[in-house]
């Protein structure tokens, strides 16, 4: 339960219950905060982190983007997020949440004075979109809302602020029906999902939107791309249009909530068969395997607490 979960911030253990912060925090009135995403894993070993350090070094990255100090380096960051995890041991959890943000003093809109708060917690996610939609594919409309440009955001960050957009776009989708969105930017391109990023296979070859479209560099899809390019089906990085994802043969989506998340339909079009195709399965398998330190090729991604 939550009530027995403890929370790290800024340094020091507390219980979930007592992990508060000020009303008048400026991380919360203008996003200026950071983020992350981390799953963990339950394992014959023991629980694992998938990619603890690549997730944390993005994470200094996003802070360094909005100016954000952050007064701990990157092995300090993994050692408190072990420890965190370690110190949930007995609750279920399966997701980690890293998160920085200004804190109090000022309540215009220059936070360059401000400190730092930061805090590491856990939760159970479960399967984000559900165990249906894994199993057979998510249900996807496009939003009328559009992703925003790289002149408008720092679009490499995981910048709280940066997911308003987000939220609008998963509201519309679950008030529709659908199970996620996906996004469009300026040049009416595919952009990602609310929270992921987009491949598309089509007459045997895979592709994903390239960064300049204005998406995330996930860490998931990297290491899609990695075990595609293993199997010798390199991932080719290109603008993708709407109409192309509606008759290609697979579309799927990663991310570290979604993992490898196949797509049924886009705006009620079925997409190829209207189950997961080979490709797809395939990479949700392989992917599967490196997460939870079943493969030796990828051992390294792991991080076993």
């Amino acid at each position: 339960m939550a009530s027995q979960q403890k929370v790290w911030m800024d340094g020091k253990l507390v219980d979930y219950a007592n992990a508060n912060i000020h009303v008048m925090t400026h991380g919360l009135h203008y996003g200026g905060g950071v983020f992350e995403g981390i799953r963990i894993y339950e394992t014959p070993k023991g629980r694992c982190i998938f990619r603890l350090r690549e997730h944390m070094a993005r994470f200094l990255d996003s802070a360094k983007v909005i100016s954000l100090n952050i007064p701990y380096s990157l092995d300090e960051l993994c050692e408190a997020t072990k420890l965190t995890v370690r110190a949930n041991a007995k609750s279920k959890v399966d997701y980690i949440r890293p998160i920085a943000y200004f804190g109090t003093g000022t309540y215009g809109l220059n936070p360059i004075k401000l400190p730092t708060s930061l805090a590491i917690a856990v939760v159970y996610m479960g399967v984000y979109l559900g165990e249906e939609q894994m199993k057979f594919g998510a249900r996807v409309i496009t939003s009328s809302w559009e992703k925003s440009g790289n002149r408008a955001l720092a679009l490499n960050a995981k910048v709280c602020g940066h997911y308003v957009v987000s939220v609008l776009a998963r509201l519309e989708a679950v008030k529709r029906g659908a199970d996620e969105a996906l996004l469009l930017n300026a040049d009416g391109n595919v952009a990602e999902g609310t929270g992921e990023n987009i491949f598309m296979v089509r007459k045997g070859k895979i592709y994903t939107t390239p960064i300049s479209a204005g998406i995330l560099e996930g860490i998931t899809r990297d290491s899609v791309m990695r075990i595609a390019e293993d199997l010798g089906m390199p991932v080719i990085e290109r603008d993708i249009t709407r109409s192309e994802l509606m008759i290609a043969d697979e579309v799927f989506m990663t991310g570290t909530a979604a993992e490898v998340q196949p797509i049924h339909s886009i705006d009620e079009m079925v997409i190829g068969a209207g189950k997961p195709g080979p490709i797809t399965v395939k990479l949700q398998k392989l992917f599967s395997d490196a997460a939870r330190g079943k493969s030796k090729k990828y051992a390294s991604w792991v991080d076993y607490v």
